[in-house]
């Protein structure tokens, strides 16, 4: 045990520590430093402890000064005492705590935790209790740095995260989970409850299969499709995993990761209309090679039976009783001639040549034919066409038809009036000139939906149509590497978006075509 060291005269005079001598074996034994110092910052007593902390040989510690005890490195400490002597004592605690870092050359930087106790009597002299909180700051820190390193991977995550006590409070809500739900992290830890996030009832369900053993284990959820309510009152479908978290044995905090499903479920639709199309591309092959055979065959004797009647009108002459069935055999026969060379445009036995066109041209065209027969009337149309659209390569002619059958069909479904709406614009980042043509009509059925594009499909009375029209559209719009399709249909009105594959131009002027096809 060290040498004891004199205390200060007005501390020897009390008797209490005269009376009780361990009381210097306890002061000297105690991992912690103290020290008694004067009103002057001198050293009266230090015990052991106090020097290792200081870094400052026991033996030299009484008397000493205390500013030069901590090396100058700490003189705030000083002036927070002097400032507690001159200032009132009476209305200050007599008892504060100070952290100082003690550094001297060779040695390890030391934080230590200095207890200031002036004693109620208010003597000339002061105490110190040192406590080394290095090995404190070293956890302080690294638990700091792990915080950051786990509070950084969370926020990098692209999925949401949402953490919430199980009061329904939020206390995580990440920066994935502030991209899908529209909610700032400020908006969600202050008077946001977890259930805004589901529909009624869903969350309460949500806690429930987490307490169950079947679905992945007590306190787990695991791969659950779920239904979560953007800020703006959208329904997101998400991928939902999450748990419990307990701490000794009680349930303490909920959650959950969130992974938007919207691009997978987009994906999957455009596979599916992708799939729908090639099969409708094959049927169409098929019944195309079919509709060619059937036009040659039909063809033939329908030119010999206009050929011969006629001649047989003419040897009658005008105003012979027969005349007018005459003149019928041979309307009827080139209405068959009409739906042959329709056959044959579905066949794709015609040729044609493809020129640099802009769909503008195409549907102002188109209107001019249009605009002055009687079923259109009674429709108002409005145009909206992009000024700076993107040019395709194309047949116009062919590309007019498309066109035309597809606004005659829309006037068709409009037989009270309404509006027809062309809108062509520019398909964002995909290389895609469009046309969509809108009507206020009653709509397509549902179940009709998938067999508008078949060949003698159609709605109309017998006699009005042959039901060719929109399948012959089908094989042109396929033809120009294109797409056609019903994007909306219901009883307020029906949408055909055509979608052509854009040109565009080199810097030397030359032309190329986009590749990147739409397909859904």
């Amino acid at each position: 045990m060290a040498t004891q060291t004199p205390l200060h005269p007005s501390i020897e005079n009390n008797t209490d520590l005269q009376s009780a001598p361990y009381l210097y074996q306890i002061l000297e034994e105690t991992p912690n430093g103290v020290m008694v110092v004067d009103t002057n910052h001198r050293v009266i007593y230090a015990n052991p402890a106090a020097g290792l902390f200081l870094d400052v040989p026991f033996s030299q510690l009484t008397g000493s000064s205390l500013n030069s005890i901590l090396h100058g490195n700490n003189p705030e400490l000083i002036e927070l005492f002097d400032s507690f002597f001159k200032s009132s004592q009476g209305n200050q605690k007599s008892r504060f705590r100070k952290e100082i870092s003690i550094e001297k050359e060779g040695s390890e930087k030391r934080v230590i935790d200095v207890v200031f106790v002036y004693p109620p009597s208010k003597p000339d002299y002061y105490i110190l209790y040192l406590i080394d909180i290095s090995h404190l700051k070293i956890l302080e820190r690294e638990l700091r740095r792990r915080n950051v390193f786990f509070h950084n991977l969370i926020d990098s995550s692209v999925d949401g995260i949402i953490a919430a006590d199980m009061e329904g409070n939020i206390i995580l809500f990440n920066q994935g989970a502030q991209s899908l739900l529209g909610y700032s992290e400020e908006e969600t830890l202050s008077n946001f409850h977890v259930t805004q996030l589901y529909k009624e009832g869903v969350a309460y369900e949500v806690i429930s299969r987490m307490r169950s053993h079947e679905y992945g284990g007590m306190g787990k959820l695991r791969h659950q499709e779920l239904v979560v309510t953007h800020k703006n009152r959208q329904d997101i479908p998400v991928r939902f995993s999450g748990g419990i978290i307990y701490d000794n044995g009680q349930e303490i905090a909920t959650y959950g990761i969130f992974t938007d499903l919207r691009a997978m479920h987009k994906i999957e639709e455009d596979l599916e209309n992708t799939h729908q199309m090639l099969m409708q591309s094959e049927k169409m092959a098929g019944l195309g090679r079919l509709a060619a055979g059937v036009a040659h065959e039909i063809n033939n004797p329908m030119s010999g039976i206009m050929l011969y009647a006629n001649m047989v009108l003419e040897d009658l002459g005008e105003n012979h009783e027969l005349q007018d069935d005459l003149k019928t055999i041979i309307r009827e026969a080139e209405r068959c001639k009409v739906i042959v060379a329709d056959l044959l445009e579905f066949s794709h036995q015609t040729s044609y040549e493809m020129d640099l066109l802009n769909l503008n041209d195409v549907v102002t065209k188109t209107l001019g034919v249009l605009k002055n027969q009687p079923s259109f009337h009674n429709i108002k149309i409005e145009l909206k066409l992009e000024k700076n659209l993107r040019p395709v390569f194309g047949n116009a002619i062919r590309l007019n038809q498309v066109v035309m059958n597809i606004m005659v069909n829309s006037s068709q479904a409009m037989p009270n009036g309404g509006t027809l709406t062309i809108t062509t614009r520019n398909r964002a980042s995909s290389g895609i000139a469009e046309i969509a043509i809108s009507d206020t009509g009653s709509g397509i059925e549902p179940e009709l939906r998938e067999k508008i594009f078949d060949p003698f499909f159609t709605t109309k009375k017998p006699g009005e149509g042959t039901g060719l029209g929109l399948s012959v559209s089908y094989a042109i719009v396929k033809e120009h590497q294109g797409t056609i399709r019903v994007t909306e249909s219901s009883p307020s009105g029906t949408t055909f978006a055509l979608r052509f594959p854009a040109v565009q131009e080199t810097p030397t002027g030359e032309t190329h075509e986009e590749h990147e096809y739409f397909t859904g």
